[in-house]
């Protein structure tokens, strides 16, 4: 090889949350140095040599996939099945990754699990890891780059490359994948599927049309991030009905006040309570908050554009998000908002109260909320979910709600591995259902009580369930799976979303997903993925925001908690112009029609 405990899951994956926030360009989170993908319809796969499924008997000791139905612009039919190892000379190739939690990986590495000691042997691929330390992936990338010695495999090597796509093809960094295409059956089969009802999809994978650089990894079944949830139990001693009858936030403000009236100073805690609990940044991901006002509150930089009827507008500086403030900003003078809320930082240690009975509505993932009532002082501590909150009664959300298919982890294949067709092949058999499947969950557990390395078992109903040695673990449920089975943080697979939920309890809190999806979604504002930029665009916006989004992240939450009085909000927005927002929205609406007039 070259070389805390499950209560603090939900700050963990905040943090995850924060970091990839508007990676893989979803829900308007695109930067210029992104340079994202573009759109590439249905008929750019067109039947051809370099889309064809070979059609003869292969010779020699690889085994790719062939024979297989395509329509006729290309696309496979269905899903591929292997049923043999695709090499037969035992190939390593090297990866660069990296573990989050590297204390918990056993003395051997990845290659001493039973989950990955399998995958070598149905593919007959082999891995040499290259492990890197997660807070310093981006210097050894650079590294990497700068003494020509790149690893066939780079887990999320775009997302920590700091130059364009263009440059990195240019320079011969990472591989153009398009004409090996053919050898991706499973890979090209979802993302056509998906498709069918994303057309976002072909934005995120295809680069100018014509060009599969970066691998992103998929989801099975696609959910929103997070969402808000109430303290079900006060709303229950309290007659205020049920979580799922809030609406609006007219609605969510009664009950707020009502929690600020009768819940200050109970029997857990002796203090003013400040119900409504938001992070420093606002929203970690776009739509989880505030999607009634079709805009995302996120106050450290400016990160996310809407298009309204074909013109590009930065969030941050809108008339919505003036109307936010100034509901927030009332909020916040009521005392439904701590005046702590800026020391709140995703990912770092603080006392919010939510677990000493001080918060009543909060954002939260779905598998920390048994957790956190576990952990509460009040006993009778129960969060429910909330739908998606409006302005109004039957309103169509337009922005921040699409569901994502891809996850964080994403790979980049080197232009210099020397046998691509083959490595092509290996990542498409992670996708593959089998494949899916096997590193998602791993092998099967003998029962609750199965011994280190066995993460599930079947249960007397005939279900899965998580072991016991899962869901004690020192590291952590989620930090644990994604070691001893796909890392969908960090790699390119096919990952089973739910399986965090397999356990007794779990089915309910799964359930919180379908609560926060948007049923009759619009997304008509929504940021289209497959916007890209010159060089030259890429520059001068990245000039502009210096200078820009400093004062922005300086101001912006000023209007919530009131430092500065909502009657500067124009005197606010002169200043950003005069800081060039005119002129970055004018390097956007250009980016933005080109990508247009080119579908």
């Amino acid at each position: 090889m070259k070389t805390k405990k499950t209560a603090a899951l939900v700050l963990a994956l905040l943090l995850v949350l924060a970091l990839f926030a508007g990676c893989n360009g979803s829900n308007g989170g695109t930067t210029p140095t992104q340079a994202p993908a573009t759109q590439a319809p249905a008929t750019q796969a067109p039947a051809g040599q370099a889309t064809e499924a070979p059609a003869e008997e292969d010779e020699g000791p690889y085994h790719y996939a062939r024979n297989y139905a395509t329509d006729e612009d290309g696309w496979p039919l269905e899903k591929y099945v292997y049923e043999r190892p695709i090499a037969d000379d035992d190939t390593t190739f090297t990866r660069w990754t990296t573990c989050y939690t590297p204390q918990y990986l056993p003395e051997d590495g990845f290659n001493s699990i039973e989950t990955w000691q399998k995958v070598a042997e149905w593919t007959g691929v082999h891995i040499e890891y290259d492990v890197v330390d997660s807070a310093n992936r981006q210097q050894n990338l650079a590294v990497l780059l700068a003494s020509d010695d790149l690893d066939d495999i780079i887990d999320q090597g775009w997302y920590l490359y700091s130059g364009t796509l263009d440059q990195a093809l240019d320079e011969g960094y990472f591989a153009d994948l398009y004409e090996y295409r053919h050898l991706m059956p499973n890979f090209m089969w979802e993302i056509h599927e998906r498709a069918k009802t994303n057309p976002d999809v072909m934005n995120t994978m295809f680069y100018k049309k014509s060009h599969l650089v970066t691998l992103y990894g998929l989801v099975m079944d696609p959910v929103p991030s997070m969402g808000y949830v109430l303290r079900g139990d006060w709303m229950d001693t309290l007659g205020l009905g049920s979580s799922l009858d809030v609406e609006t936030f007219d609605d969510m403000h009664e009950i707020l006040t009502a929690f600020k009236v009768n819940m200050s100073n109970n029997q857990y805690n002796k203090s003013e309570i400040f119900p409504f609990f938001i992070y420093s940044v606002g929203e970690s991901t776009p739509g989880f908050g505030f999607s009634g006002y079709n805009t995302v509150l996120y106050m450290s930089k400016l990160n996310y554009m809407r298009v309204v009827d074909g013109q590009v507008q930065f969030l941050g500086a809108q008339d919505d998000d003036k109307a936010l403030m100034t509901m927030l900003n009332q909020w916040y003078s009521e005392g439904l908002i701590s005046p702590n809320f800026q020391s709140y930082v995703i990912g770092s240690d603080f006392d919010d109260g939510h677990r000493a009975d001080q918060v009543g509505a909060m954002p939260q993932t779905p598998g920390a909320v048994s957790q956190d009532e576990h952990s509460s002082l009040d006993p009778n501590t129960r969060w429910e979910p909330v739908h998606r909150t409006k302005l109004y009664s039957g309103q169509t959300l337009q922005y921040g709600n699409k569901l994502g298919e891809t996850h964080y982890g994403s790979a980049n294949l080197s232009a210099k591995c020397d046998n691509l067709e083959l490595l092509c092949s290996y990542m498409d058999w992670w996708m593959s259902d089998f494949g899916g499947e096997w590193t998602s969950w791993g092998p099967e557990g003998s029962g609750i009580d199965a011994g280190e390395g066995y993460c599930w078992f079947y249960n007397e109903k005939g279900e899965k369930q998580l072991t016991n040695w899962v869901m004690t673990h020192d590291a952590g449920a989620m930090w644990i799976m994604i070691i001893y089975c796909n890392n969908n943080l960090v790699e390119f697979c096919l990952h089973d979303i739910s399986r965090s939920y397999f356990y007794p309890g779990g089915e309910r809190e799964w359930n919180f997903y379908d609560v926060w999806k948007v049923k009759d979604y619009g997304g008509q504002y929504d940021w289209p993925s497959g916007v890209t930029f010159t060089d030259e665009e890429t520059d001068e916006a990245n000039t502009i925001k210096a200078d820009l989004e400093t004062y922005f992240s300086e101001n912006y939450v000023s209007f919530l908690n009131g430092v500065k009085p909502l009657s500067e909000w124009d005197s606010y927005i002169q200043d950003m112009k005069t800081f060039g927002l005119d002129r970055l929205t004018e390097i956007y609406q250009n980016a933005y029609d080109a990508f247009i007039s080119e579908q």
